[in-house]
């Protein structure tokens, strides 16, 4: 377990070691606690991280919802891109072309429970995707 992880896992609320980022916790929450939680300041996050300051502040007030600087911030903080997005999804060359080839194979196993799950995945993830963009 990394240090801050362990001082992470001392400051959750009953759930001891669970400091990751949860769904229902913002990019800007997971920054800002996770920040906190290592002692830093804006400013030193930002210089650990080679990233500016107000891209810091911006990305903690929600102000900007998404950023390409993310792998950087993480390592900075000492904690994993998904830590601060759960919704992280590093872009994989050839990535696509797995889902699409188990897309397809679902569907056409013409299995009706692995259809229903595989559409209530889809709406759960354009659900996620409405919500970032509005």
């Amino acid at each position: 377990m990394t240090a801050l992880a362990s001082q992470l896992g001392n400051l959750s609320s009953g759930q001891q070691g669970r400091w990751y980022a949860t769904r229902d916790m913002s990019i800007a929450e997971n920054l800002r606690r996770l920040r906190k939680a290592s002692g830093m300041s804006q400013k030193t996050l930002a210089e650990k991280a080679g990233v500016g300051q107000q891209l810091i502040s911006q990305l903690e007030r929600g102000e900007n919802t998404s950023s390409k600087k993310l792998p950087k911030i993480a390592e900075g903080l000492g904690c994993a891109v998904h830590d601060l997005d759960p919704a992280y999804r590093p872009n994989v060359p050839g990535g696509g072309d797995e889902v699409r080839e188990k897309f397809t194979q679902i569907v056409e196993s013409n299995d009706v429970n692995q259809l229903r799950l595989l559409d209530d995945y889809l709406d759960f993830l354009l659900s996620r995707q409405r919500g970032s963009t509005q």
